[in-house]
């Protein structure tokens, strides 16, 4: 989440996630900045101009990594504030090539990963997939042949769509294909007979824009759906508030049992 974070940091507009504790506060954004370039980067003098900090330290991660550096966030779609970093940062660093993976797939099979994994209700979930995706056709107006867009559907088919991207990064296409790469959740929503979820018009349309067919985003209603997605969800939330305050518990003894000093010598930005 390095761009969301980012625009955290310089306290740039973002969108309130579902279930997510994105956008996280300016303070906590610097402290994990900082933590993540001391970890990969060994940097110990980081400069304390914000801006500064964030397309420095993503030149620094991309030296240190070279000759590919990849980060992948759903999250940074739906942001368009992140967006805009990024077309700041590849305008600042003309010495790092930059190609950006917009990854597509069937809504309805996003809202129901989602739906399934985390017990997101698709009824909330679909705005922000509209957001993310009406983002990705802004972003191809404003970034041409520097971001290549790729349904998911014929990514597992077929190397044919990813070929930019394995050319980018020196890799044969032959390696995703090992084992990797796979069909069987296409469209894993539709073996679920109670999930009768009916996505919204907009979102509809939205997706037959990217080449999807009406046929394959419509579902059978079910008179069980709300139930179901309410006593499920709630029956998840109970059981993750559980574990989180038993992960709080441990952290906290073992917090107590650590004896830990950062290292004079490096400073961190103010």
């Amino acid at each position: 989440m390095y761009w969301t974070k980012a625009a955290s940091i310089l306290k740039m507009p973002q969108t309130a996630m579902l279930d997510s504790e994105v956008p996280v506060s300016p303070q906590r954004a610097a402290q994990d900045m900082v933590t993540l370039l001391r970890d990969n980067v060994g940097s110990c003098r980081l400069p304390s101009d914000p801006k500064q900090l964030v397309f420095d330290g993503w030149r620094q991660l991309c030296e240190r990594y070279a000759p590919v550096f990849l980060e992948k966030s759903p999250h940074h779609l739906v942001q368009w504030s992140a967006l805009q970093l990024i077309q700041e940062c590849m305008q600042t660093l003309q010495e790092i090539d930059f190609l950006l993976v917009g990854l597509i797939r069937n809504p309805m099979a996003t809202l129901y990963s989602a739906f399934r994994r985390w017990r997101i209700p698709p009824e909330q979930y679909q705005y922000e997939w509209l957001i993310a995706y009406q983002n990705l056709q802004k972003l191809v107006g404003c970034l041409g042949d520097r971001l290549v867009v790729v349904r998911y559907e014929d990514m597992v088919v077929s190397p044919a769509p990813l070929r930019r991207v394995f050319d980018f990064c020196g890799a044969p296409p032959a390696l995703a294909y090992d084992g990797f790469l796979h069909q069987k959740s296409i469209a894993k929503w539709r073996k679920n007979a109670w999930y009768g979820f009916q996505p919204a018009e907009e979102v509809v349309q939205l997706a037959e824009a990217y080449g999807y067919q009406r046929t394959e985003l419509v579902n059978q209603a079910h008179w069980l759906w709300p139930i179901y997605r309410d006593m499920t969800r709630g029956a998840y939330r109970s059981v993750r508030s559980a574990a989180r305050t038993l992960s709080g518990i441990r952290n906290h003894r073992l917090g107590s049992d650590r004896v830990a000093a950062d290292s004079p010598a490096c400073s961190q930005p103010v």
